[in-house]
């Protein structure tokens, strides 16, 4: 093929020398046609610059074909400004050639309105020209545009073609228009198109992501040539339909599998939360002939942020130093988020660091790492920094924000933050930045301000709303606001448990016992059963999932003899044990039987660690001479020597 295209360039740049040596030798249209068609097939600018000159010093008339061919030429060697120019220098009446050529120089130069403006003015278009605006559409996301486009060009009843039916099957898988695919099959049948090749696989994607299995399989199992890509779109349509383990054994069933096939069983499992799976394909990929790509590790460190799984996540860095992987906006923002949530904020600067380009995902990912640590001044500290370099913020950087003023207890800081949103970067507070405030000042047990802010919203509080609220005012004892509030969140959502669960402890703290027995008695009543506490301690690769009285594991009776040995020792120090078999007690005895002595302990909570686990934690952890790292859904909690971290604000 080089050889070719030298030939090609030789045989090109011997006739223009001959042409401008022998004066006798005068080259018609044809011979120019050919000439510059050959650099368009090479991208040859160069060439086809001297070509054009060529055409111009000899006053070589520019029209028609030649022009077409010329203007294509500068067109797909991606110089679109001349390509303009020379059609605004000779105005020639816009033919179907020449103007799908402007059509698809618009296209390439990213000026989709500018093409479809164009595309209207033209009085005759043939299937090319349709084709052209369709697939630009879709080349730019605009797959709506692209459909409605296809409907009116079947109007003009011209014939279709394969390339055509698979751009228009894309768009409809994009969109969920499985009616108007489910119709493009049946023009397929129609014009006795073989379902097969790239026609097959758009067909099997279609049915897949509109998640249509049945439909997917039988069109799969049709193809004579069923190619990875083929395997590829159905292994996703089993990921969609939620069948994990279907969509793992067709996996397995993969003759050859690439890294897409990897990634998407990888993403199945880690969207499903499944992440000791996560862990063990992840290790299987390393022993297959296929390398993982940034996807691949950005998938791996997102599960190990979900259960703070820090060596793992630690693991994968050391891959991505090893095979020197560009840290690019998004495997650097998968590894601030990881580390942060696994409380390891010190390696985030070592990565921020690094990273050569940062945006504003970059930015946030830091904030609310620092968030999520009660580190409030030093999330303001960077957003000063982001500010300073012209970085602009978005909605999730305000709620990172917000959270690390909440959590801090930065009342004034988090007004003035709040305010600037609008004020400055003109961004319309959404339900999760009302929400930031509301517990903001709940936890600030300003919960008159906090009613005042509910009640002056511009949108209509939510379940998080009232929730917030509802737990402010259990921390800060206020029994009659909490009723309000609890009559306020039932009337959203009559079988909320969390509702119910949240007054029961105001009521019982209160000891209020026919208060405590009445919503206990209600949520029997419903048939709701209440969220059970779930903490998650990653081992060697394996999760271990633990629930409260949970004998499911292995190691119970050593696990059950360590906390009788931790209630003795905690007894001691004259503590009342009234959640003595919490989830999260049962994932730090699990830590202290089996990490190495004196190495943290990292545990995640779906929930809100209680104050008597808090307090308990805070004894163990000197007691064992531990760290202990608990997150939970608000925030951080790192127990060390007797201490959190929260200072036991939260």
């Amino acid at each position: 093929m080089v050889l070719l295209e030298m030939c090609f360039q030789l045989t090109i740049t011997w006739s223009l020398k001959e042409m401008q040596a022998d004066e006798e030798v005068e080259p018609d249209e044809i011979t120019m046609l050919s000439l510059v068609s050959a650099c368009t097939k090479l991208r040859d600018l160069e060439m086809g610059e001297k070509l054009h000159q060529y055409i111009e010093e000899n006053e070589l008339e520019i029209g028609g074909n030649l022009l077409n061919c010329v203007v294509d030429m500068y067109v797909k060697c991606g110089k679109m400004n001349k390509a303009f120019e020379l059609v605004g220098r000779c105005k020639p009446d816009i033919d179907v050639v020449l103007g799908t050529i402007m059509v698809g120089g618009y296209v390439k130069s990213n000026e989709i309105h500018s093409a479809r403006c164009l595309f209207d003015q033209m009085t005759e278009r043939n299937l090319i020209s349709w084709m052209t605006m369709i697939s630009g559409y879709v080349q730019v996301g605009y797959y709506y545009e692209s459909l409605e486009l296809f409907r009116q060009m079947r109007k003009t009843y011209l014939s279709l073609d394969e390339v055509l039916l698979v751009t228009v099957l894309s768009a409809c898988a994009h969109v969920g228009d499985f009616k108007l695919g489910k119709s493009i099959h049946s023009l397929i049948f129609k014009y006795g198109m073989n379902v097969e090749g790239f026609l097959g696989n758009a067909l099997i994607d279609l049915y897949a992501k509109c998640e249509k299995l049945a439909e997917a399989c039988l069109v799969f199992e049709q193809l004579p040539c069923k190619s990875v890509v083929s395997w590829n779109s159905m292994l996703d349509g089993f990921c969609r339909s939620g069948d994990i383990k279907k969509a793992r054994l067709f996996f397995n069933k993969i003759p050859e599998k690439d890294v897409i096939s990897w990634n998407t069983m990888i993403n199945c499992y880690s969207i499903s939360h499944r992440f000791g799976e996560v862990f063990e394909l992840f290790r299987a990929m390393q022993s297959s002939n296929v390398q993982p790509d940034k996807i691949t590790l950005a998938s791996v460190l997102s599960s190990c942020a979900s259960v703070a799984a820090l060596n793992p996540g630690i693991w994968v860095h050391v891959y991505i130093k090893k095979n020197h992987i560009e840290l690019d906006i998004m495997l650097g923002t998968a590894l601030i988020d990881m580390y942060g949530k696994c409380g390891s904020i010190e390696e985030t600067y070592e990565i921020f660091s690094d990273m050569t380009e940062k945006n504003e995902f970059v930015w946030t990912a830091m904030i609310a790492a620092h968030a999520m640590e009660g580190q409030a001044q030093k999330a303001i500290d960077l957003f000063s920094e982001m500010e300073a370099l012209a970085t602009k913020p978005d909605h999730v950087t305000f709620v990172a924000l917000l959270s690390a003023c909440s959590h801090g207890g930065l009342v004034n800081e988090g007004y003035t933050y709040f305010n600037k949103m609008s004020s400055v970067y003109s961004i319309v507070p959404k339900i999760q930045h009302y929400g930031c405030m509301v517990d903001l000042l709940g936890r600030a047990g300003r919960l008159d301000q906090a009613v005042k802010f509910v009640e002056s919203m511009p949108i209509k509080p939510d379940i998080s709303i009232w929730s917030s609220l509802l737990r402010a005012c259990g921390s800060h004892q206020n029994l009659e606001l909490a009723e309000k509030v609890f009559q306020q969140l039932i009337k959203i959502d009559p079988l909320n448990d969390a509702a119910y669960a949240l007054i029961s402890n105001i009521y019982a703290k209160a000891g209020r016992w026919d208060d405590v027995s009445w919503a206990r008695k209600k949520l029997h009543e419903l048939g709701v059963r209440k969220q059970p506490g779930c903490s998650l301690i990653e081992q060697n690769g394996a999760v271990h999932e633990f629930t409260a009285w949970d004998f499911s594991n292995p190691q119970s009776a050593e696990i059950y003899a360590m906390l009788d040995e931790i209630k003795g020792r905690l007894q001691k120090q004259d503590l009342v044990e009234t959640s003595s078999h919490h989830s999260e007690r049962l994932a730090v005895a699990f830590g202290l039987l089996n990490n190495p002595p004196r190495t943290p302990i990292r545990v995640v909570n779906n929930l809100q660690i209680c104050r008597d686990c808090h307090t308990a934690m805070k004894l163990i952890s000197q007691a064992y001479n531990r760290e202990i790292v608990i997150r939970d859904n608000y925030r951080f909690h790192r127990f060390v020597d007797g201490n959190c971290s929260c200072k036991d604000y939260w």
